[in-house]
């Protein structure tokens, strides 16, 4: 009963922090780890334990999806040299550094313990950065990068750190070439099995009619793609992101499917984010109750294995940034020196950091009990501050006008082809109709062909034409708004639009669509 109440707890702590960050301009999963990290001191409060080998399991793969589901193929492909640089590459030179960090400030923790630490820190959040982004402004642009680079980047490092654990507990070699070889099985098998559970998926969801089983479809997908990954021995993330991409550019997903399923998804977000970030701030009194007095010790390498991850993050970003400047491709992300510094604060450490370091076998390694402490302060020093100053930062940081006026103009591109698509539509249908007519048909029916002061047989001939035309005009709304929802469809995946930003507008229609069949 205490882990069912310990739940409810977190889930209306969740709710309650996002309206007080509304109120106060603050992310709300920063807050609530605050606010967690505050309560569990509070004598009384139940504690909440999850098994290690059950966080990520249970946490990952509905927030993965949540966060999959808003990309494309087109940002895949276009952000192809930020998933290789930033979610591969950075990810080992950070596991690196951070390694031999810890190999000088834990004497005799020994090569693979440190490159285990490590593996465990590299890795930026996918979860904590999309929670914290958006609402302290942070250009779509910039999100985009950030989403992608976080989407992929687990894997590399859960491939490292299952070697260094198998290092560290069977005293087996490490291998460069191993390592590089496990990591090419991981994702290619993980890339099929994606692709495949998608493809089946989109077939499912073609021959089923009813929205509710195709809803409870997808939540049940990502959990069945991680578990099947990982038991053949490849990365649950990448399968579940491409399950993710595969099924929501293949499958025919009406307006219904797409509206609910967005409400659905938000919640789902909403709800896990929460109960992942209130786990981090309740293990707060059980990692200082473990390290004892070495807890300011502690304290101190967690602080200098957070500046190493982020001087090296800077570092690579300032690269990128000259590489990006070269390409010449204005969709990516940083291109401006402020964007390197954007880009670096919000590489942010969550959930997967501390899933890792608690996955570690009592005793496995030296310095076992400061493992906690260490994993928590590097959270505090690289999500929850970093998020709490991120408003601030973005005040400071002259980024916003620029890229608003940039989304407003693809937002308004995007809006303008929609309209013209289903125009068109129209025009085919009849080349009299007039648009403002097709947008106000229903209007201009009631006053045209009322019937008040008309005999009985006017009005039934009347009533006859009015029934005709406003047949005639249903199905020329319809067949206008299928024309708009395609073109959207397609424009979603052209790496030239922000899916993000083409959502919005296809949100829209779809609530039209919807309406219009009341």
């Amino acid at each position: 009963m205490e882990i069912v109440l310990g739940v409810v707890a977190l889930l209306l702590l969740s709710i309650i922090s996002v309206a007080v960050g509304e109120k106060l301009g603050l992310p709300w999963p920063a807050l609530l780890s605050v606010v967690a990290m505050v309560i569990v001191f509070i004598p009384g409060i139940p504690a909440l334990h999850v098994p290690a080998d059950l966080i990520l399991p249970i946490f990952l793969p509905p927030l993965l999806w949540a966060l999959a589901r808003r990309t494309s193929w087109g940002v895949i492909r276009q952000q192809w040299l930020t998933i290789v640089s930033l979610s591969v590459l950075l990810v080992v030179v950070t596991t690196a550094a951070v390694g031999a960090a810890a190999y000088v400030f834990l004497p005799g923790v020994g090569v693979a313990a440190a490159l285990l630490i490590g593996a465990a820190i590299a890795p930026p959040d996918p979860v904590a950065v999309d929670a914290v982004a958006e609402p302290a402004g942070i250009p779509r642009r910039i999100i985009s990068a950030l989403q992608t680079e976080g989407l992929f980047n687990d894997a590399a490092s859960i491939v490292v750190f299952h070697m260094a654990l198998l290092a560290v507990t069977r005293g087996a070699e490490l291998s460069v070439g191993e390592g590089i070889l496990k990591f090419a099985y991981s994702a290619v098998v993980a890339s099929v099995i994606g692709l495949l559970v998608g493809r089946v998926a989109s077939w499912f969801i073609k021959h089923v009619h009813d929205v509710t089983a195709r809803n409870a479809l997808t939540w049940v997908i990502p959990f069945a793609t991680y578990i099947l990954s990982e038991e053949l021995g490849a990365s649950g993330v990448i399968a579940v992101v491409i399950a993710a991409v595969e099924l929501n550019s293949r499958a025919p997903i009406e307006a219904e499917d797409r509206v609910s399923g967005q409400a659905f998804w938000s919640t789902v977000d909403l709800l896990f984010t929460g109960l992942a970030f209130g786990l981090i701030g309740l293990s707060v009194n059980d990692a200082i109750t473990q390290v004892g007095s070495d807890l300011w010790h502690s304290v101190l390498v967690g602080v200098i294995l957070s500046l190493v991850a982020f001087a090296v993050r800077l570092a690579w970003m300032y690269v990128f940034y000259r590489i990006n400047l070269r390409r010449g491709k204005p969709g990516v992300a940083p291109l401006r020196l402020q964007e390197v510094l954007l880009m670096t604060w919000s590489g942010m450490r969550g959930l997967v950091t501390l899933a890792l370091v608690l996955s570690v076998p009592s005793g496995a390694i030296p310095f076992y009990n400061e493992l906690a402490v260490i994993a928590l302060t590097v959270l505090l020093v690289t999500m929850v501050l970093p998020g709490m100053l991120l408003p601030w930062l973005m005040s400071k940081l002259d980024l916003t006008a620029d890229s608003q006026a940039a989304s407003d103009k693809m937002h308004a591109e995007v809006t303008e082809r929609a309209r013209k698509a289903a125009i068109d539509s129209l025009r085919k249908q009849h080349d009299d109709l007039e648009p403002e007519v097709a947008a106000n048909i229903d209007d201009w029916f009631d006053k045209v062909f009322g019937t008040d002061d008309l005999d009985a047989e006017d009005q039934k001939a009347r009533l006859e034409k009015a029934h005709r035309a406003r047949a005639f005009a249903a199905q020329a709304r319809a067949t206008a708004f299928q024309a708009s929802q395609a073109l959207l469809l397609e424009m979603r995946n052209d790496p030239r639009y922000n899916p993000a930003l083409v959502d919005e507008v296809l949100h829209e229609v779809d609530r039209m669509v919807l309406a219009a069949r009341k």
